[in-house]
Parts: structure tokens; C-alpha cells; sequence
């Protein structure tokens, strides 16, 4: 039975080198596009510093970013959408005001799950028999779902996803219209983004930006990052004398193109919609993510009537706000 312990030494190999793989997975998937850097990787981290976050006092920007949850039917963010009417002014012995209070709900957000697979053929694994070789076969597989699922993964999180199974991207989050987290924009004015219909960049764009950053801004509250696609990239640079072509130098050392607005990084991210320029704040984004199911891997298993074996990388989780309000979006951009 030589060779059965010969397949099931180089299953449990390769289990163990995949399992050890997966921080630099984890990395690799959220460092390579603009957006999910910023939201949970490296750009973040980076450009992140201590500055308002509601009620917490100096706590670092977008802290809440990544939350990992042990579970639970769907993923709940807590909600609080007008301010309290039992706020006064008082002299003396001048009763108080114990009113009960509303404006507060919950959003819910169901969970959307990805997977990828890492396959290998009898033959494969006989053609690459030795460590050295196998271990190679390997790193190109595990590099293959990597792309993948980097690419899918950055294309939904700037999308308008409809099909219960992708995350709740931009493209929904920036609606004015879309059902979010199970409550209407539509029934709830509170729930909308600031969205601006734009035109010709060198004609308004500028000022668009302007506006639409300052409707979004609270005293020290304002967005922490602007997305543009390639196109909308160029004309905002072209509208910039060369002495204004400031960079934000922490989001350029960790390999990001940027320019900035207002001292705020306009980041080149090319899945982001066509014809927009996006504004985040992230203390009122996160990734959401299932502790058990962030990338988590499996075994390697040969099914019974294949010459091959297969492992799977499991994600759970999603995209979430608490706040529509605190994002904006211009549409509509041209040259």
C-alpha cells in the first residue's frame, strides 16, 4: 500500500503548507485593489490616524473596520438616526425633560459567502513527484485562487449586486433607491446617500467635489478617501497645475497612485463605476467577516471516482455601513 501512504503523506503536506499559507493569503487578497486596502489592508493602516470616532474620544480613524463575529442569522449594525428631543438648557431647580426617546433601529445585513478551490491531478502529482517540485505545483495553484478571488472579490465591492450571494457593494450603498440592510431610502430619508448628478470635469468637476465633500462633512467628520476610475483619474489631474499635484506620500509608499483633494487621498482605483468619483468615510464602513470562515482552508480530499485531489478556501462575510449619510458619490462624469 506504498503507494496510498505516499498520496495521504502529500495530502497532509499540502494541507499543512496551505494552512500556513493563508495569512499571506489574506493580505495578497486585500492589498492588491485600492478600495479594500483602504477599507482593510495595508493603505488603511497606513493612512489612518487618531481622529474623531463618535462618543470615543482620540481612537484611531475607521477602527471598527474589520470585525470578525462568531456568528448569528444575519450581521446587525445598530443605527441611530435623529437626536434626542430631551436635550435643554436648564436653571436652577427647573424640572427636566424625561421624555422616552426613539431614533433608533438596526440594519441587517445577510451574509454573502465566496470559495475557491485548489485542485491537483494524479498526474500532476506524479509529473512534479518530489518535494521541491510539489511544493512549486502548489504555489502557482494557491496563486491562481488568489488572483481570482482578489479580482471577484474588489469587482463586487464596488458593484450593485442583486443576486443574495455577493456583497453589498458600493453600487448599492451609494443608492438613493436600493433596499439596504432591509431598510427603503425611499421610506427612510435618513438612509440616503448624497449622490450628485456632475457633467464635464473641466467645466464643473472641481467644484462638484467641493460641494458634494461639504455636504458630507461634520465639523472634523468628513470623508477619508475619494475613488475614481481611470478616466475620471486623468481629467481631475489634468484640471491640476503642476504645483497643485499634491500626493498623499503613506498611500504612495505602500504602491498607491494618488492625488489629494482638499488633503484628503483621490485614490486611482480602476473597478471603481465608471463616470463617478466616490467619497468614503470609513468610522461608518466595515468588513464584516465570520471568525471560522475568514479564508479559512480545508483538506485536501481525493474524491472516490477521480484521479485528483481538492481543497477548499472559505469566505463569509460582508460589506457594511451604519451611516448612509456620511458617504457621496458624483455621476455622470465626463471629460
Amino acid at each position: 500500500m506504498q503507494g496510498v501512504a505516499e498520496t495521504r503523506t502529500w495530502d497532509a503536506v499540502l494541507t499543512t503548507t496551505l494552512a500556513n499559507y493563508r495569512e499571506k493569503l489574506i493580505d495578497n487578497v486585500f492589498d492588491y485593489y485600492p478600495f479594500l486596502s483602504w477599507l482593510v489592508g495595508k493603505l488603511g493602516n497606513s493612512l489612518r490616524q487618531a481622529g474623531p470616532h463618535t462618543g470615543q474620544g482620540q481612537v484611531s480613524r475607521g477602527s471598527e473596520r474589520l470585525r470578525k463575529l462568531d456568528g448569528g442569522e444575519s450581521i446587525v449594525e445598530h443605527l441611530l438616526y435623529e437626536v434626542s428631543s430631551a436635550v435643554k438648557s436648564y436653571s436652577n431647580y427647573e424640572g427636566l425633560d424625561t421624555t422616552p426617546q426613539d431614533g433608533l433601529t438596526i440594519a441587517r445585513y445577510s451574509w454573502r459567502q465566496y470559495a475557491s478551490t485548489i485542485s491537483i491531478s494524479g498526474l500532476e502529482r506524479r509529473n512534479n513527484n518530489g518535494e521541491a517540485q510539489m511544493l512549486d505545483l502548489m504555489k502557482a495553484k494557491t496563486t491562481q485562487s488568489e488572483m481570482s478571488l482578489r479580482r471577484r472579490m474588489a469587482i463586487d465591492a464596488h458593484g450593485s449586486n442583486s443576486d443574495g450571494k455577493s456583497f453589498d457593494g458600493l453600487g448599492t450603498i451609494l443608492s438613493t433607491t436600493a433596499t439596504l440592510g432591509g431598510l427603503s431610502p425611499t421610506t427612510f430619508t435618513w438612509w440616503q446617500p448624497t449622490i450628485r448628478a456632475s457633467g464635464s470635469f473641466a467645466a464643473v468637476g472641481i467644484n462638484d467635489m467641493r460641494i458634494t465633500f461639504n455636504t458630507i462633512s461634520f465639523g472634523e467628520d468628513v470623508p477619508d478617501a475619494i475613488f475614481m476610475p481611470q478616466a475620471v483619474f486623468e481629467f481631475f489631474e489634468n484640471t491640476l497645475q503642476p504645483q497643485e499635484r499634491y500626493t498623499n506620500t503613506k498611500a504612495a509608499n505602500v504602491g498607491f497612485q494618488n492625488l489629494t483633494f482638499k488633503g484628503i487621498p483621490t485614490i486611482f482605483d480602476r473597478q471603481s463605476t465608471a463616470s463617478t468619483v466616490t467619497f468614503c468615510n470609513s468610522d461608518y464602513l466595515s468588513l464584516c467577516v465570520h471568525r471560522n470562515a475568514f479564508f479559512s482552508t480545508g483538506k485536501f480530499i481525493e474524491p472516490e471516482n477521480q484521479d485528483a485531489m481538492t481543497a477548499k478556501i472559505l469566505f463569509q462575510g460582508n460589506i457594511t455601513v451604519n451611516n448612509r449619510r456620511m458617504h457621496g458619490r458624483m455621476t455622470g462624469v465626463t471629460a
